[in-house]
């Protein structure tokens, strides 16, 4: 008991609160797309989603980093949602995507295919990527934030300068990590204070984990196990091998930046880490989850900011998604619009985004500078896979990739 009360310290629940925050607000995202583009009616869906992958995924995140202490638990793979509208048009089924990602997950694992794309980035790729998703992410929260308040402006207003002062007085602190408790407490709180509610009361259904009810009765879409639905899935699930090493990147970039001379880096085995996202992918999809997986972004980032090993903040994490959504209501808080976006910005997007701009700054070659802006500009306009294979292009026809 002595050992195991030796992982925790207090400081863990920031990336757990963070992580669990932002798991809520991305499976909610899949839900949704998946719901608008399918035609579900069902009201419950997106709620009884979440509750599913959550209960799922802590499970499965508790095993795995009781069996594996240098493993990366398995989160979100939050690129991919705007890709669902083309994915449902082309024929993809869900379960059939997430057994896929996690068939061939395994493989490229096993045959080391995933290390050489992740090995491929150097410090060109490294910083656009990181700027790629942290600007990305900057500006999908601003988006999500001016729709919620609508007209109301003033509170956005408000609510954002007093964030921005608390984020730069905790730059000079080096206590940025404390932005995700303070975002979460003032975004509850503000809206609060000028009429805005949350309704806590609204019934809720069982939590089932049943295959035929999920895929029958709630989606209404079948298995969809047959040779042409598998046929149209597969180049997407092999497209998910290319997003999984850019995530990867844009988080252990952070990681590297983080992490002083002086100070023990902390480890983390990439391949124990995308065989349980692979096995992750599989079972949440059976039972019936909308999500994709790949590393828990939302959680990792704000980990390494603290410098916390990783597997007493991820048991903490795993025991409060469990206990969320079993008892479902504390989803409905942490779902709170001002609440996921603002967490997500400050303790998400914003250190990713001065991570990135930081290596930008540090690079000692104009060339690599002028390319990394336009490379960056063009992930955040069009797409990151343009961004990704640009970079590798340009590191592989220059002579010195030494910043």
């Amino acid at each position: 008991m002595r050992k195991i009360r030796g992982y925790f310290k207090g400081s863990d629940f920031i990336p757990a609160l963070s992580g669990l925050i932002g798991k809520i607000s991305l499976i909610s995202s899949f839900a949704v797309v998946w719901a608008q583009e399918l035609g579900i009616t069902n009201p419950h869906f997106v709620f009884d989603n979440v509750r599913l992958e959550i209960v799922v995924g802590g499970i499965i995140a508790l095993i795995s980093t009781l069996i594996f202490p240098e493993i990366a638990v398995a989160g979100t793979l939050a690129p991919l949602v705007v890709l669902i509208p083309s994915m449902v048009k082309f024929g993809v089924h869900p379960l059939v995507l997430s057994v896929l990602v996690g068939i061939i997950g395994l493989i490229f694992v096993k045959a080391g295919l995933l290390s050489r794309l992740i090995l491929m980035s150097k410090h060109v790729s490294k910083t656009s990527l990181t700027l790629v998703f942290g600007i990305s992410g900057v500006i999908l929260c601003i988006q999500k934030l001016i729709a919620f308040f609508n007209k109301t402006y003033w509170i956005l207003a408000v609510l954002l300068i007093v964030l921005t002062v608390c984020y730069i007085y905790l730059l000079k602190k080096e206590k940025a990590w404390l932005m995700i408790p303070i975002s979460a407490i003032v975004s509850l709180v503000l809206p609060l204070l000028v009429g805005i509610k949350i309704n806590l009361l609204e019934p809720m259904n069982n939590l089932v984990l049943n295959p035929g009810y999920w895929w029958e009765g709630v989606w209404e879409i079948g298995f969809g196990l047959n040779l042409p639905t598998i046929l149209k899935t597969l180049p997407f699930a092999i497209f998910v091998m290319l997003l999984w090493a850019m995530d990867t990147v844009a988080i252990t970039t952070l990681l590297d930046e983080q992490s002083k001379e002086e100070q023990k880096r902390e480890e983390i085995n990439l391949n124990q880490s995308f065989m349980m996202v692979a096995i992750r992918n599989i079972i949440g999809g059976i039972f019936g989850g909308a999500q994709t997986s790949s590393l828990w972004r939302s959680f990792l980032i704000p980990l390494f900011m603290i410098k916390r090993p990783m597997r007493g903040a991820t048991i903490l994490l795993s025991v409060l998604c469990i206990l969320v959504g079993l008892m479902g209501i504390p989803i409905k808080l942490f779902a709170f619009p001002p609440l996921v976006w603002t967490v997500l910005l400050f303790g998400i997007f914003m250190p990713l985004s001065l991570t990135g701009f930081n290596k930008w700054r540090k690079g000692k070659q104009v060339g690599q500078k002028i390319a990394i802006i336009i490379l960056a500009a063009i992930g955040i306009g069009y797409s990151p896979i343009i961004t990704w294979l640009g970079a590798v292009v340009l590191e592989k026809l220059s002579k010195n990739n030494d910043i």
